[in-house]
């Protein structure tokens, strides 16, 4: 290699050391936060307009997305215009008290009194002559406020300040609540609660700024959704809520719908509204089988009429419009389909909830679903309770059978005796079943069918007789097949001095039913009560005296009367 190449041999290095040094401080300098600057985003024509972060923060509670169909657009509501375009541009623009849209480089766009959707189109219209080849969006980012008044029924009537995406009924909540450091007594409840129940809520008008009035109907809302039933609020609106009048003309609907209820009635109801205002069919609804009842002018006669519902929901038949006084009555169709169970608790292998067939599920077809009895199980203690009514019984229920059951002529003794039989039988009902001579003797008249929400208790076999009252030595005592009432009480210590040994009873485990000892043999859990020797005061057995000596004196006065003639 001769000189010459040598040179350039050490220019080229020089050179590569050089460019080395450049790269390793130009990374250092971006690891100590200096940043090379991206040139695109300097090109001017690719700048964004800088949108104010506090623009679209503010939170309204609505009840559902605006529609633009029904939004009116006005003074200082604040719209986010985008050209999709190569040279994307954003603009945050707010509407003018004057109602129009100052667009840059574009120009004004009047949007007085229109909706939302309509200032869409012409927005649209307006920058195609600007950008021809672009898509462009107008979007509500912050509603304005708004200055509106509710009279008539609400307990505070006046201006109020509201969203203009909030509806008439979001202005007379409003109106029934405190005010002004107004207290929420007792009686300012009850006057919002007078005020709520006595509005006309199907006939509120609503006056716009330039006159026009607006029909309000909240239960046509509620049942449907339609924003026209509920107008947005716009500057200058009166909100009027009138008195439902005592005697308001009414409408009906019953039977297969979601809620069967009454309304008022407005003029212009139809058969499709009313099926809305029931929030819709249900789902064994009989279309087939409506009836509408209507009654004629006078009141005095009520004619039936059947209607093809099922025709009239889906359009083929044309509606029917509604009269005052008319009633709908759609009939369902009966699902047999119900939830028919029963409980099995105590001496079974597995205890629990099993599914039955009405009417022909046996005692035996549980007893076996259920794994069959544990070897400790007392049969002749068990017993099926079932429900007189259904499974969950409400107070009101409950108190309307014991009304019921108390209704017979029955002196004082045998009526408070009844009603402690009836309370208990309401609580639940005995099924007469004998388990041991079904299960143990073969009897198959005891293959009772069992009933949706019976309880089925099979007790623990316990070989135990339980004797408390007046003997000496209370508790419980092991069963001897065979023994009478005296073996037990013999085992018990004896009759006290104070126990009438002649009055007792056995009480059977598993009715309860209180028995004379020569009724019954002493099976596995019953009871035997010795009672206690009632002593009377002096005062009682005087008076005893007293009523037989005027039944004496009198019967003697008789007789001498009778000789005497």
């Amino acid at each position: 290699m001769n000189g010459r190449q040598m040179s350039r041999l050490g220019l080229v290095v020089v050179h590569l050391v050089l460019t080395c040094m450049f790269l390793y401080r130009s990374d250092a300098q971006t690891r100590q936060g200096i940043q090379i600057p991206d040139l695109n985003l300097l090109r001017p024509d690719l700048k964004m307009d800088a949108v104010p972060s506090s623009v679209g923060k503010t939170i309204v509670p609505m009840d559902a997305p605006v529609d633009p169909a029904e939004y009116r657009v006005g003074p200082g509501d604040v719209l986010a215009l985008n050209v999709w375009s190569s040279a994307p541009k954003e603009y945050t623009l707010t509407v003018t008290p004057e109602g129009t849209l100052l667009i840059p480089l574009v120009g004004s766009v009047d949007l007085r009194d229109i909706t939302l959707a309509a200032a869409k189109e012409r927005v649209t219209e307006k920058l195609k002559r600007y950008y021809a080849n672009s898509e462009t969006s107008l979007t509500l980012l912050t509603p304005r406020k708004v200055v509106v008044q509710v009279i008539g029924n609400v307990v505070n009537e006046g201006p109020y300040e509201m969203y203009s995406v909030q509806r008439v009924d979001q202005l007379i909540n409003q109106g029934n609540k405190p005010q002004g450091g107004q207290s929420t007594s007792r009686e300012f409840e009850d006057a919002v609660g007078s005020a709520r129940r006595t509005a006309g809520i199907r006939t509120i008008t609503l006056r716009r700024r330039n006159g026009v009035t607006e029909h309000v109907d909240l239960v046509k809302y509620e049942r449907t959704g339609l924003g026209r039933f509920n107008p947005y609020l716009s500057e200058g609106d009166v909100v009027f809520v009138p008195e439902r009048p005592p005697l308001a003309k009414s409408i009906g609907i019953f039977g297969g719908v979601t809620r069967s209820w009454t309304f008022d009635f407005i003029g212009g109801d139809s058969l499709t509204h009313l099926v809305q205002m029931g929030f819709g069919l249900k789902p064994l609804a009989d279309t087939s089988g409506a009836y509408l009842t209507r009654l004629t002018p006078d009141g005095s006669t009520m004619e039936s009429t059947w209607v093809d519902l099922r025709g009239i929901i889906a359009g083929t038949t044309p509606d029917i419009a509604l009269r005052p006084g008319d009633r709908l009555v759609i009939n369902e169709r009966r699902d047999d389909r119900l939830d028919y169970i029963v409980a099995i608790e105590g001496e079974v292998s597995n205890p629990g909830h099993y599914p039955i067939t009405r009417d022909s599920t046996r005692l035996t077809d549980v007893i076996g679903a259920a794994g069959g009895f544990t070897r400790n199980a007392f049969l002749r203690g068990a017993t099926i309770v079932r429900s007189p009514m259904k499974s969950v019984q409400t107070a009101e229920e409950i108190q309307n059978e014991q009304l019921r059951s108390a209704r017979a002529s029955l002196n004082l003794q045998d009526s408070s005796y009844y009603l402690t039989e009836t309370a208990l039988r309401i609580q639940g009902e005995i099924v007469a079943v004998d388990f041991h001579k079904l299960f143990v003797e073969g009897d198959s008249s005891q293959n009772v069918i069992v009933r949706p929400y019976d309880l089925i208790h099979i007790p623990l076999r316990t070989n135990t007789v339980y004797v408390f009252g007046q003997v000496r030595a209370p508790g419980h005592l092991a069963l001897v097949e065979g023994e009478g009432v005296s073996y037990y009480l013999d085992r018990a210590g004896g009759v006290t001095n104070e126990g009438r040994k002649s009055d007792v009873m056995v009480i059977k485990s598993g009715t309860r039913a209180w028995l004379a000892p020569g009724e019954t043999r002493i099976e596995d859990g019953d009871f035997i009560w010795v009672p206690r020797e009632v002593h009377y005061p002096f005062g009682h057995y005087l008076a005893i005296i007293a009523q037989a000596a005027i039944i004496i004196s009198a019967t003697v006065t008789v007789a001498y009367l009778f000789k005497k003639n």
